[in-house]
Order: structure tokens, then C-alpha cells, then sequence
């Protein structure tokens, strides 16, 4: 009996009743103002604009999209505190359906978008107040497709002792596709190396960037290529400073004693393999006879390298200039002409009666020469079968004396029969 009463007064309590009805408002309070009640507005900026259906568009009609109005819109939104903490500018998307457009109706087109929003957000509870732009405008073209050469720069260093050759690239053009107006911008691909204290040949796949005509980088979203990367090869070639010289023939009385050589420049740098490179320790470009001058010689001689070897000077020309010290010069009148090797039962009568011909050598010798002591000849193995008047160069003799020579050549005509 008295446990009955005990019950009864419990339920009889005012104050838990009170208490109870209490913690329910406060429930359903918090339910209402998350999930009915308690609406707000957000504002969010930067929201990605997507074009849905591109890539069939592409893929499907050989269209593609470009010169769009804009790439983000800023959206205000309604919706209750729960909704709305779900969302955020990088999470949603305006979303532009382009699935329906064919490769009859390329052009202009300006659309809507609708907004996309999460997984787990209830999308009808949430309403679109305003957005700006309200509609986004674009141009839809047939895509095309260039072929453009790929090209770099080393813009690093190379230890001292070492030379950077030019960059290889493997492919060495991409083909990238997209709206011809945006192709029609696109000049090369470029790749830079921006190396430092570089002592060996590099090799390695590289990223590249779409330049204009001017150098410009250029952002074109709209434009596929056929590669991503391209594959780089820095050679890296051993450095060598090194003389250039001439080659000397003797003659007229001189020899590599009795001249002074000047060559500007005098030496040049070049590159190439090491073990190469140990074995060149100067560089001839050119041979002069010292008979065919006779006092000083000039000229220009091309720098010429072999196909292994770099010239990282870059200097093509160098001026050779000869001078003959301590010979002295002196001219003679010689009438001692003959001839040799005349071809059996061919006679040779002589048009060319006296020679003028300047000796060179040293004072001592050449004061002591006389013109009997001088003698032409000139050599008829290469006549054959002709006849009649032929010029010929003759070869000058010195007889009982040495250190002197005869200066360039003597022409003289010969009558053969």
C-alpha cells in the first residue's frame, strides 16, 4: 500500500513535470532552428564555373569551348545554419550544361547556370537569392590541331673548366589541339633550365610552357597537346683554351727561323670530350708557302673544327700575318733557261728569252751570288701531244749556294714541235 502511494507521488510531482517540459521545448527548439526555422543568407565568391558535357562535346563533336565571360561566380544563398556549414566556395560549383550542343551550332552562347552542391547537402532546401554574372557567354568552335617546335634556354652554370652545349629535345615539335583563335596565339613551346654548378651531361623529362611570337607566356586552358612533357639532354663538353697557328712550307731562303707570326686572336676556346681534348694543343688553320712573298704576308684564314669539337669562342676568322727577318732580297736577270723530260722526237724552242728573278737569304749569300749561278727549268712531262705555244712555270736554281731561293713564280712560253 505504501509503495503505491510512493509511485503516485511521484507522477504527482510538479517540479519534474516542469522539468520535463522543459528540456523537451529546449529540444525542440534545436530541431526547428536547424532543420525549419532559423533561414539565413551567405554570400560566396569564387565559385568555380563547370562546364558539364565538354568533354563529349570534344570527344564526340570535335568541338571546344573558349573565350568564356568568366571562370568563378559569386552566389548568395538561403538556406538553415545546418545547410548552409556544409557548404563553401571550393565545394560548390555553376555548373553550365553544354551536352545538347552539336557541330551544327557552333558559335556564341550565352547560359544559365545551375548550382551543384555536395554530397549530403539537402539541395531543396537551399535557394539561390542572387548571383553575379547571372548567366556566363562563351564560343563554341570546331577544334584544330598545329604542329609547334619545341625550344630552351640554359639560364644556369656549369663549373669552371666545363661548357653547356645546346639543348636537345626528344619530341622535338608537339601537336596541341584546340579553338583556332587561341592556336592561332601560340608561337613555340618552351623549356628552361635553371641549373647551377652543372659538370656532366643532363638528361631528364621536362615540363614546357606555350609562348607567343613576343616571348609572352601564354594561359590557355582551352588547348591540349599531345604531350605533357618533352625529354631534355644538356651536353656538358670539357673547356680548352688553345693556340691557333699556320703552317710554314721553307723556301725563298726561309724557314720558321727567319719569320715572326702574328695571329689575332691568337687563341680560342673549345669544347668537347676530355680524352679528346688531351690530345690538341693548337689549332692550324691554314698553310703558307714563304717562297710566295717577300717581306711580309697578310691574311684571313676560316677557323675550322672538327665535327666532335665545339668552337665556344665562336670566332669563325683570324688574321694571319707573316713577317721574314734578317734575309735580305735581290733581283737577277737569268738567261740560263732549259728544259726537261722532253717527250722523244719532240723538239722545244724557247719564246721566253730572260727571266727577272728575285733570290732571298742572307746578306752574306745573296751578295755572293752572280747570275751565272742561276738557272730556270722547266719540266715537259705533262705536255703529251700538244704542240705549239705553251706557258709554263719554271723552277728556279741556285747552283754552289744554300740558304737561298727564288721569291714566287716564273711563268715563261715554250714553242713545242
Amino acid at each position: 500500500m505504501k509503495s503505491n502511494t510512493a509511485k503516485k507521488s511521484i507522477w504527482d510531482n510538479r517540479l519534474l513535470w516542469a522539468a520535463i517540459s522543459l528540456v523537451s521545448s529546449v529540444l525542440m527548439w534545436v530541431y526547428v532552428t536547424t532543420t525549419i526555422g532559423d533561414v539565413h543568407e551567405t554570400e560566396y565568391e569564387g565559385v568555380q564555373v563547370v562546364f558539364r558535357g565538354e568533354d563529349t562535346l570534344r570527344e564526340k563533336e570535335g568541338l571546344v569551348i573558349s573565350n568564356a565571360s568568366t571562370n568563378t561566380v559569386t552566389v548568395k544563398l538561403r538556406a538553415n545554419r545546418r545547410e548552409l556549414s556544409k557548404l563553401s566556395s571550393s565545394n560548390m560549383h555553376a555548373v553550365v550544361d553544354v551536352s545538347k550542343i552539336t557541330a551544327t551550332d557552333k558559335g556564341n552562347y550565352t547560359l544559365t547556370f545551375t548550382m551543384e552542391y555536395p554530397v549530403g547537402t539537402d539541395s531543396n532546401a537551399i535557394d539561390v537569392v542572387s548571383s553575379f554574372p547571372q548567366s556566363v557567354s562563351f564560343y563554341v568552335d570546331k577544334a584544330s590541331s598545329k604542329s609547334i617546335e619545341v625550344k630552351g634556354e640554359f639560364v644556369g652554370s656549369v663549373v669552371e673548366g666545363f661548357a653547356a652545349g645546346k639543348l636537345e629535345f626528344n619530341p622535338d615539335t608537339i601537336v596541341v589541339t584546340g579553338p583556332q583563335n587561341e592556336l592561332d596565339q601560340i608561337a613555340y613551346a618552351w623549356v628552361s633550365i635553371p641549373r647551377e654548378d652543372v659538370d656532366k651531361t643532363l638528361m631528364f623529362d621536362s615540363e614546357f610552357v606555350l609562348m607567343d611570337s613576343e616571348g609572352n607566356t601564354l594561359d590557355l586552358p582551352n588547348v591540349q597537346s599531345d604531350s605533357r612533357t618533352v625529354s631534355v639532354t644538356l651536353p656538358i663538353t670539357s673547356t680548352k683554351e688553345v693556340p691557333l697557328t699556320v703552317d710554314l712550307v721553307a723556301g725563298a731562303g726561309a724557314t720558321d727561323e727567319n719569320v715572326k707570326i702574328t695571329v689575332d686572336p691568337a687563341t680560342i676556346i673549345i669544347a668537347g670530350d676530355a680524352k679528346t681534348l688531351e690530345g690538341i694543343n693548337k689549332i692550324s688553320i691554314g698553310t703558307v708557302d714563304l717562297a710566295s712573298f717577300a717581306v711580309t704576308y697578310e691574311d684571313k684564314f676560316s677557323v675550322v673544327l672538327d665535327n666532335d669539337i665545339t668552337n665556344v669562342t665562336g670566332i669563325t676568322e683570324a688574321k694571319v700575318t707573316i713577317s721574314v727577318i734578317g734575309l735580305e732580297t735581290k733581283r737577277f736577270s737569268v738567261t740560263n733557261i732549259t728544259a726537261i723530260n722532253v717527250p722523244s722526237g719532240r723538239r722545244v724552242e724557247f719564246e721566253t728569252k730572260e727571266l727577272s728573278v728575285t733570290l732571298r737569304g742572307s746578306s752574306d749569300v745573296i751578295n755572293a751570288v752572280k747570275s751565272n749561278n742561276i738557272r730556270a727549268v722547266v719540266d715537259l712531262s705533262d705536255v703529251g701531244a700538244t704542240t705549239g705555244a705553251i706557258e709554263l712555270t719554271a723552277k728556279i736554281y741556285v747552283d754552289g749556294y744554300t740558304g737561298v731561293g727564288a721569291i714566287g713564280e716564273y711563268p715563261l712560253f715554250v714553242e713545242v714541235y
